[in-house]
């Protein structure tokens, strides 16, 4: 197999999974976000039961693979050798309440873009700018300073596989903790939508592990995450004769299409825009903190609330208390005052 074909591969893979979580996503109007905005309203945590249901296969599922040696977390962002600990939960912190103020993290503006919602436009827009000058750019040495600072060198491996003659008793007492968090309404559209979620996060997990196991072009898995592959797919866009399409990139075309393609079907495709020169400015801000929040936190709802809490591992388990905390206080103090 050729370093071209494993590459390809990456590229068609990213893309189908895309659509998919964009055809998903789009009629289940799965949102993390918005299970925190309703908690903190006073509505209840049913709206929430859509993140418990996406854990509730993804987890497992990525434990089993990693158990079995299917799934290795080797080049995984979710584990590195040493990162720092006050850069990454300030980047929690910023990120939380930054898709607080954009009204939704970088997978639904993904979504609600692609059924023609052009403040979600904008906000893609400011938070691949803002990612990409924080990754690669401008700022990029300067967040490569501050991440060694002040850095801890914690478990590379899963925390439910640290103690391997327990990992299958406390893989099964976290999934029945999840599977009664998420049926305690019953069968819903959240659930549903979250299950479907939940699936495709492992199974691009399984799907690129076997692409990649390639003797002669190896390369990590990989699946959902939202706020890097945002910039890649703009710096693509952009520069496309001198680069390579990646897995990042079509996997945020496939979110468009399948969104796009769906609300058409459903007749729900309809142009929105602002509706004040103040809620242009609040959608600036919050996508702009989630550009940067995102990439000092090492992902965004869906890469670290979903995606790397199925690796298991304790910076997505810390980054994904954070951000639900940050969002939290944020709507709670602030921004649910404005509705």
């Amino acid at each position: 197999m050729s370093e071209l074909d494993v590459r390809a591969q990456f590229v068609l893979a990213g893309l189908v999974f895309g659509v998919l979580y964009g055809a998903v996503a789009q009629p289940t109007r799965f949102c993390v976000r918005r299970g925190l905005s309703d908690l903190a309203e006073g509505k209840g945590d049913q709206t929430l039961t859509a993140w418990f249901a996406a854990l509730l296969v993804a987890l497992p599922m990525t434990q089993w693979m990693m158990l079995d040696g299917h799934l290795s977390t080797e080049g995984m962002v979710y584990f590195p050798a040493s990162l720092s600990i006050w850069t990454t939960v300030l980047g929690a912190v910023i990120f939380g309440a930054g898709m607080m103020m954009t009204r939704g993290c970088p997978a639904r503006l993904l979504v609600l873009a692609g059924t023609g919602n052009l403040r979600a436009w904008f906000g893609l827009f400011v938070i691949g700018v803002s990612a990409y000058a924080m990754f690669k750019g401008l700022a990029a040495e300067t967040r490569v300073g501050l991440q060694a600072t002040g850095a801890l060198e914690w478990s590379t491996q899963s925390i439910l596989l640290s103690v391997e003659s327990m990992a299958v008793i406390l893989i099964a007492a976290v999934a029945v903790l999840l599977a009664f968090f998420t049926f305690r309404y019953g069968i819903t559209r959240e659930v549903l939508g979250g299950l479907w979620v939940g699936t495709l996060v492992a199974g691009a997990w399984s799907v690129t592990s076997v692409l990649g196991a390639d003797d002669f072009d190896p390369m990590a898995a990989m699946s959902f995450s939202f706020v890097v592959p945002i910039g890649d797919a703009m710096t693509y866009l952009q520069l496309a004769s001198g680069l390579e399409p990646n897995f990042n990139v079509t996997l945020v075309l496939g979110v468009l299409i399948g969104a796009f393609v769906v609300s058409v079907i459903r007749g729900e495709f309809a142009l929105q825009t602002f509706e004040s020169a103040a809620d242009h400015g609040r959608y600036f801000l919050g996508a702009a903190m989630m550009g940067v929040g995102g990439v000092l936190a090492l992902g965004c709802n869906t890469g670290q609330a979903i995606t790397g809490l199925s690796t298991g591992s304790v910076w997505s388990v810390l980054v994904t208390v954070v951000i639900f905390a940050s969002g939290y206080l944020t709507h709670k103090l602030w921004t649910g005052r404005s509705h």
